[in-house]
């Protein structure tokens, strides 16, 4: 019996990778991967409000992911020819 209310509890906590713009008009996108989560009874991971503010999310993924490349990238990347 406790291992189906320990399996309950966990099913209940999520890890995702957040990706951002800082607020209110960033150009680089960043991201953070966070962990233990709690999920609403609805289904949606429920992302602290401290984590946020000053941020504009772009995308909720499920897990840890790694970004491989991203829009803006290559524009801070490049050097001017001149």
């Amino acid at each position: 019996m406790k291992s189906e209310s320990a399996e309950a509890v966990q099913a209940q906590n999520a890890t995702v990778t957040v990706l951002f713009y800082d607020a209110p008009a960033g150009l680089e996108m960043y991201n953070a991967v966070l962990t233990d989560l709690q999920v609403s009874q609805s289904g949606r991971v429920m992302i602290p409000e401290s984590f946020r503010r000053g941020k504009s999310i772009i995308a909720v993924l499920e897990g840890e992911c790694t970004i491989l490349n991203s829009l803006g990238e290559r524009v801070y990347s490049q050097r001017t020819v001149g």
